[in-house]
């Protein structure tokens, strides 16, 4: 389980701090406002008190989200609990479009009858928009400095709520002013300005939050791509991504290497990646760089490279290779190769195992059209063989010699390619799914043996062992 770190618990507790001084300084103007507005009767007064009772309980609901965001990560919540920061500020929006409503149907309900318009303007209600205006002017430079510095959406949010109300109080002012002129229409329109400055801070910062819910890019992709690509070995660059907040981004990226590169290396050159990648961007707190190896197109692929090719594929089951040939033929490839495994399976899970390979290769690797391998345990070492008779009467004699040795019908798939240094034999044989490997292995090297003292000129020579097609039919 991870723990905060030092940096993250002093920034949660700098907000709390900010959260409980504004809470304190919007009580002011709310306590201020009301009581002037009912005394008097001024909609847009009530309208304004109200906002900064919303205020206040903005407060609130930031301190309770930062509390949670606060709380190290935990199994259930193994990226921490920050979103419950971005939580917050969308339940301040949402309260502040319910302030918004009910302002807003205060005021058309007013203008609809002017008759319930008994408002009074008194030196009490400037004095009460003075002591807002100053109160408010207070917490925008002090909450909107701190929540820059802390890189808090809550602080921020509230911040840019606050800031509008200074707006705000500026146009009930006007519509006091008018009132008090004579223009008894002026208050409920003044309540509706706002209820519309309201409105705006709560879409602005409703959309900033749903960003970071939404798992918006912090960081541009092109960034990732040239920092990692400032590493040697890395040849190219591709799905790199970030999410999270300005202060602690959560990213991945893939980075292509050479195929040939010993995964000691590509891991390395990974660990580098993300190095630099955090030195140059201190906010990403994890990172996750993924290694592939560089791949051609398939139409230009080479025998080099469709060998590295299957020796990755090997790789990822498991597995060792040895005596790899590929031979070309109607621009595909034909592969023959030995696998090594533990010598205690048995035939049928070996052969499972010699299947998936197969299946994979065909899969990924472009231009491969057949797979023939030759399974036997690790440690032990084939040899090679060479042969010169026609093409067809290889294939009866081979087929004569293992049937003669296992029973009618066990030889199959018998092939005959021409490589560099002579011609290519691979065959498959059926034996029993519940023997073992070694045995099985035994088998196989002494066909192969008899092959190579019957047959002359021959480049290699692959066996393929594998039980009965209802025993080797997937579970």
């Amino acid at each position: 389980m991870t723990t905060t770190s030092l940096d993250s618990v002093t920034t949660f507790r700098g907000i709390r701090r900010v959260l409980w001084v504004t809470l304190f300084l919007n009580l002011i103007p709310a306590v201020v406002r009301l009581a002037i507005g009912y005394a008097t009767g001024s909609l847009s007064l009530i309208a304004g008190g109200f906002d900064s009772v919303f205020d206040a309980a903005s407060n609130v609901v930031g301190l309770i989200g930062v509390g949670i965001a606060s709380r190290p990560a935990d199994e259930q919540h193994p990226y921490g609990h920050r979103k419950a920061e971005t939580l917050a500020a969308l339940v301040i929006s949402m309260m502040l479009f319910i302030t918004c409503w009910e302002i807003a149907t205060g005021a058309v309900e007013r203008l609809r009858n002017p008759d319930l318009i008994s408002g009074e303007v008194n030196i009490w209600s400037f004095a009460a928009l003075a002591v807002t205006l100053a109160v408010h002017a207070t917490v925008v430079w002090y909450e909107l400095r701190e929540g820059r510095r802390l890189r808090s959406e809550v602080l921020v949010a509230d911040a840019l709520h606050t800031r509008g109300d200074i707006f705000a109080s500026l146009s009930i002012l006007v519509g006091l002013v008018a009132t008090r002129l004579g223009f008894a229409l002026a208050d409920p329109i003044a309540a509706l300005v706002v209820a519309g400055f309201i409105a705006k801070i709560g879409i602005d910062i409703f959309a900033e939050a749903a960003g970071t819910v939404m798992d918006e890019a912090v960081l541009p992709t092109a960034r990732l791509e040239q920092v990692a690509l400032t590493v040697p070995g890395v040849l190219s660059v591709h799905h790199a991504r970030t999410h999270g907040y300005e202060t602690e981004l959560i990213g991945d990226l893939h980075i292509r290497v050479d195929p040939a590169m010993p995964a000691e290396q590509s891991h390395a050159i990974a660990h580098e990646v993300a190095r630099r990648l955090r030195a140059q961007e201190p906010a990403l707190k994890d990172i996750t760089v993924h290694v592939e190896p560089a791949q051609t197109i398939p139409g230009e692929i080479t025998q080099g490279e469709v060998v590295l090719q299957l020796r990755r594929l090997a790789d990822g089951l498991g597995l060792a290779v040895h005596h790899v040939s590929v031979c070309e033929r109607d621009g595909a490839y034909s592969i023959s190769v030995h696998l090594e495994m533990d010598g205690s399976l048995s035939l049928q899970d070996a052969h499972r195992l010699a299947s998936t390979l197969e299946e994979r290769t065909r899969a990924e690797i472009g231009r491969v059209a057949e797979v023939t391998t030759h399974i036997e345990p690790q440690g032990q070492i084939a040899h090679g063989w060479l042969e010169s008779l026609p093409d067809d009467e290889i294939v009866t004699a081979v087929t004569d010699l293992v049937d003669g040795e296992l029973g009618a019908g066990s030889c199959h798939r018998v092939r005959v390619r021409v490589g560099a240094r002579g011609k290519v034999l691979s065959l498959h044989c059926t034996l029993p799914g519940e023997m073992a490997l070694y045995e099985a292995h035994v088998i196989t090297d002494r066909l192969q043996h008899e092959i190579l003292a019957r047959i002359d000129g021959m480049q290699s020579v692959v066996v393929h062992a594998e039980p009965p097609a209802a025993d080797s039919a997937p579970e």
